[in-house]
């Protein structure tokens, strides 16, 4: 199933399917002059990065290990089964060897556990698009993020992958401008945050020298 909906997320980016094995599929994506590559692997365990690597070198077919932009523009998408999230704590630090490892692929090692792998039963990624967008989950989700939901695996996969695109969606939105000037306020610096409003390129010295007189006098003060 986790699986299934990674092919229908990568199918839904332009990938498409080359090559496939029991534990790993091997996907491009054509546009233009520009070529990317995604592999997705299915580990038993979590091996050292070196036999990571060597694996997936391995099982690669032809056609993509003569490509020069195989090895430097591939993402390597490993999913591993845990019985429970909590379980992630026990093994984070072989995980983290893995996605940190600079080594042939960029390395993503996606987690998931019996219970999410449950709630997704039937699930297709146009669906968990639906999840992620949906406000009311991803407030239950801050309140107990190791609860294994539909939203909990959702967001790990498009924090994960760069490739994925998170869904837009109208809404009110407040200008940035405005947004920072109600922070300045709130943090009393409305003087400061007028006088770096009026600096250009020809008058940045003498409003340093203004504010470092300010500054000094406020001392004496």
């Amino acid at each position: 199933m986790i699986k299934q909906l990674i092919n229908e997320a990568l199918v839904a980016h332009d990938f498409v399917s080359e090559h496939e094995t029991d534990t790993t599929s091997f996907y491009v994506r054509e546009s233009d002059s520009a070529v990317r590559f995604a592999v997705l692997h299915t580990l038993e365990d979590l091996p050292s990065p070196t036999e990571l690597n060597a694996k997936i070198n391995q099982l690669a077919p032809e056609s993509f290990t003569r490509n020069p932009s195989f090895k430097k523009n591939c993402d390597l998408i490993c999913i591993y089964r845990l019985e429970a999230l909590a379980g992630f704590q026990e093994h984070e630090e072989e995980i983290f060897a893995i996605e940190e490892d600079p080594h042939f692929y960029k390395k993503y090692v996606l987690y998931y556990s019996a219970a999410e792998e449950s709630v997704l039963a039937n699930l297709s990624y146009d669906q968990l698009v639906t999840v992620i967008a949906d406000k009311k989950e991803f407030i239950d989700y801050k309140v107990d993020p190791l609860k294994a939901t539909q939203y909990s695996f959702a967001a790990k996969m498009f924090i994960k992958f760069p490739f994925l695109e998170l869904p837009a969606h109208e809404g009110n939105h407040v200008s940035l401008r405005l947004q920072a000037a109600e922070a300045v306020a709130q943090a009393g610096l409305n003087d400061t945050y007028q006088t770096m409003q009026q600096v250009t390129n020809n008058n940045i010295d003498n409003l340093i020298k203004d504010m470092i007189r300010n500054e000094l006098a406020n001392i004496q003060d």
